[in-house]
Parts: structure tokens; C-alpha cells; sequence
């Protein structure tokens, strides 16, 4: 299975994708429920959706200060996924939107086909 870090070329795909959950509107796509990667039936919010997935994925979470990297690895950098001794772990930076996070964890869990525990 592939290690690696989620990009922000890789989000920006996986949330471009939700773009297709837009309803045409006089010719203009807006958002349902006010946010572009979500469909009009989700009404729960990023961070209970993140949580969720955690829990059921058995992922331990870990908040890292990027600040440490250099600037263009900084601006770049979304989440890192790795098996670390048979425990699952997801690397995000401290602070992160709640809903690149998700997005992300999505990305992450869909490319490297993790599977429920």
C-alpha cells in the first residue's frame, strides 16, 4: 500500500469532483446547503463527518506544527496517511480547515483503499 501525502492538487481534484453536486441555477452553479462538496441530503457538518470516519476507520489522528518545513512544502502540504506498527495513522497540520481535512481524509482513504475496521 503507498504512502504518501495528499497534495493540494489532490484535494482540489477530490473536491472539484463534489462540483458536480451543484444545481444550475440561471445558468450559474451554486452550492447546495451553502457548501460545494456536499449534496443538498448531508446536512451534518466537516468536523462530525471527519470524526466519524476516524472511528470507523480506527485512524489515530495527529495534529503536526508545519511551521518547521519550508515555505513551498508548507504551502503544499494537506495530511499524511501511514501504518506505524499496526496502528493507523492520519498527520494533519494544526489549525487546518475542517473541510480540507475531510476532503483529504477522503482522498486518502479512497487512493490507498483502506478499508473499514
Amino acid at each position: 500500500m503507498p504512502q504518501t501525502a495528499a497534495t493540494t492538487d489532490d484535494v482540489s481534484r477530490m473536491e472539484s469532483q463534489g462540483a458536480q453536486e451543484h444545481q444550475a441555477v440561471g445558468g450559474v452553479l451554486t452550492p447546495d446547503n451553502g457548501n460545494p462538496n456536499r449534496s443538498p441530503d448531508i446536512k451534518s457538518d466537516p468536523v462530525t463527518d471527519f470524526e466519524a470516519l476516524t472511528v470507523k476507520y480506527g485512524l489515530r489522528v495527529m495534529e503536526w506544527d508545519i511551521s518547521i518545513l519550508e515555505p513551498e512544502l508548507r504551502e503544499g502540504y494537506v495530511a499524511h496517511y501511514l501504518e506505524l506498527k499496526g496502528e493507523r495513522v492520519f498527520v494533519v497540520p494544526i489549525g487546518q480547515d475542517p473541510r480540507t481535512r475531510l476532503s483529504a481524509l477522503r482522498v486518502h482513504l479512497a487512493y490507498q483503499e483502506v478499508t473499514p475496521i
